[in-house]
């Protein structure tokens, strides 16, 4: 290696800090150098008939190697880590160098405290300035090797605050794959997701498997082989989403009990009055009373209403929007069938309302 190399000194994205950073080395290694040549001329028992520019010509060497050992020792450190090693001899020399350069300033000029400070605190502060500018060129040679990962995104104060757990996961992602920052949050999302689901179908299993198997041990077993990814596909494809979703419609869709008519999309079939209610509901009384004046007030509605539900049984494997369109009613109409249908109210005739 080369005592100044230019691939360990070049430039980085910002070339006007750098320097401008090498000018400040250069100013403080100058001042910390004149400290030690003050010190050497002030103090050393030098004879009284040698003049001060001998005493200055002998004691700038000296000084000179103090100051620029601790750099060389340091550049040395860097290009060791650089390749990996931890580099501690070189890292222990360069701080033994500086730190002698600094405690001949400081003790040096003891009786003048403003000197001491000047002297003493340039050369410290321009040292863990060096550190710090040479480790952060390291990491950026190591990141571009391949060899250091990449910088997470800033997710902010805010998004801390909110979702500390979610926003750690995303950083981890983030530093793991390269994402961004918008997609290692929507990728943290769906890994708690899934998280859940798996937490949630596992308990299903486990108690599942434990009800088959009476032995324990081959219990733990079958529940721990079981793939989740596999079964919360097998569940997701099995499911039926359209029957649950008519069941929440059919909860969050508002009744209108002192009316009694009903507006339920293109059809406008009229819905039970509160007599008609009465009557039927004492002829099925196992029947929810909401669900009874979802039933029209007229008999053809009614036979209307049973026809399409003997239909939908028999396209069960119809979606809900085909078989809607297919016989011109509303989705919410098909809804309301499938509600009374599944209460046994369209499997027999209803002569409730006139």
């Amino acid at each position: 290696m080369k005592l100044w190399d230019s691939k360990l000194f070049a430039a980085t994205d910002s070339p006007g800090v750098e320097r401008t950073a090498y000018v400040f080395y250069a100013v403080a290694a100058l001042g910390s150098s004149i400290g030690q040549i003050w010190v050497g001329v002030d103090t050393a028992p030098w004879p009284e008939t040698l003049p001060s520019v001998w005493r200055i010509a002998i004691v700038v060497p000296f000084a000179i190697v103090i100051d620029l050992g601790g750099v060389v020792a340091a550049a040395f450190a860097d290009w060791r880590q650089r390749l990996g090693e931890a580099a501690y001899g070189w890292r222990v020399l360069s701080a033994a160098s500086v730190s002698i350069g600094v405690a001949i300033n400081v003790i040096g000029h003891i009786r003048m405290p403003y000197l001491a400070v000047v002297f003493g605190g340039l050369g410290t502060f321009a040292y863990c300035v060096w550190l710090m500018h040479s480790a952060a060129r390291r990491r950026d040679a190591l990141r571009k090797d391949g060899k250091l990962a990449a910088t997470a995104p800033v997710y902010g104060i805010g998004q801390w605050r909110r979702e500390p757990t979610l926003t750690r996961l995303a950083r981890n992602l983030a530093l793991q794959n390269g994402y961004g920052l918008h997609e290692s949050l929507e990728r943290a999302r769906q890994q708690l997701r899934d998280r859940a689901r798996d937490t949630a179908l596992l308990a299903h299993v486990n108690r599942y498997v434990t009800e088959q198997h009476e032995d324990p041990i081959l219990a733990s077993i079958a529940v721990t082989a079981v793939d989740t990814d596999a079964l919360a596909a097998k569940v997701r494809d099995g499911l039926d989403v359209d029957a649950i979703a008519v069941g929440i419609l059919a909860q969050l869709n508002p009744l209108t009990p002192d009316v009694g008519v009903l507006d339920i999309g293109d059809d406008n079939e009229e819905i039970n009055t509160d007599a008609a209610d009465a009557e039927t509901a004492s002829r099925v009384p196992d029947v929810p009373f909401d669900v009874v004046r979802e039933l029209p007030s007229k008999q053809a509605d009614v036979e209307r209403y049973r026809d399409l539900w003997i239909k939908l049984q028999a396209d069960s494997d119809l979606s809900d929007a085909d078989f809607a369109d297919r016989h011109g009613i509303s989705l919410r109409t098909l809804q309301r069938i499938r509600r009374v249908g599944n209460h046994g109210l369209l499997d027999i005739p209803h002569q409730h309302a006139q």
